[in-house]
């Protein structure tokens, strides 16, 4: 019998192998179906964060291998999401949550926003009632397509890992044209977001005051419904980043919440 390995990041972590994967118990979801809309051979992404469980980016600079395989067209995407609702509501998993996420960023997909009015379509046919949300590393919130299609969502989970430049360039190291003022913005403009900052340690830091400050006033800014603070907990790309302690967590939410008024929660 053939047996198939899965796809590993660089770090040796594996990658989502499918266009539907899970259900996994999310820290902030519960049981969360995962959407991956991305390869499943290499990670398809704008940004090349240092604790990212699936490695490094394909990017010139750094030598990681990427395949041929191509993004799938939309149609056979929602066939291969449709086939998946179909033998998860058969079996009777129970699903709390469709989360629109992957082996990168998700709002790269071409056509993203008829794949998210067909995910919700695949939604009220197999699973109605359950919310569908997406985690995002903000970049493409400023485009007026993404954001009419982040509008349609009943989550949304946008990543902000800092409030200068500086660190974003250091840790998230985004794609050349990446725009902090413009990303909070239209992070701003969006309903009821939901803002997610991981803190780091070790070879990496973003837990200097001066960067919790900034920060904090880049969460003002953005004028989110909440925040959600956690570390890594799953091998990040380099090796050198260690986990921020629960009691620093606890220190950065509690601050951000008396100093903007958002509820700022710990996930550990």
């Amino acid at each position: 019998m053939e047996i198939t390995l899965p796809v590993l990041g660089s770090n040796g972590y594996p990658l989502q192998d499918g266009a539907v994967y899970g259900p996994i118990h999310s820290r902030r979801f519960g049981n969360s179906l995962g959407i991956n809309p991305l390869p499943v051979t290499y990670k398809f992404c704008d940004f090349d964060c240092v604790y990212c469980q699936y490695g490094w980016t394909p990017r010139p600079g750094n030598k990681i291998p990427k395949t041929d395989e191509k993004l799938k067209p939309l149609g056979v995407l929602l066939q291969e999401i449709e086939t998946s609702f179909i033998k998860f509501k058969q079996d009777g998993v129970p699903i709390h949550v469709v989360t629109i996420a992957g082996n990168g960023e998700p709002t790269l997909y071409p056509d993203f926003f008829n794949l998210t009015r067909g995910i919700l379509n695949l939604r009220d046919q197999y699973f109605p009632g359950v919310k569908v949300g997406i985690l995002s590393d903000s970049s493409q919130a400023h485009r007026p397509e993404i954001k009419q299609a982040l509008e349609l969502l009943d989550e949304r989970c946008m990543k902000l890992d800092a409030g200068d430049s500086e660190t974003i360039e250091e840790i998230n190291k985004p794609a050349g044209g990446f725009n902090l003022k413009r990303t909070l913005e239209a992070l701003r403009n969006l309903s009821d977001v939901t803002i997610q900052s991981i803190f780091i340690a070790g070879s990496y830091d973003n837990t200097k005051q001066k960067q919790i400050d900034d920060w904090i006033e880049a969460v003002r800014t953005v004028k989110p419904a909440s925040v959600q603070v956690y570390t890594i907990d799953r091998p990040p790309a380099d090796g050198g980043i260690k986990e921020v302690p629960l009691a620093k967590l606890n220190e950065i939410a509690e601050l951000c919440q008396k100093r903007t008024g958002i509820k700022t929660e710990v996930f550990d």
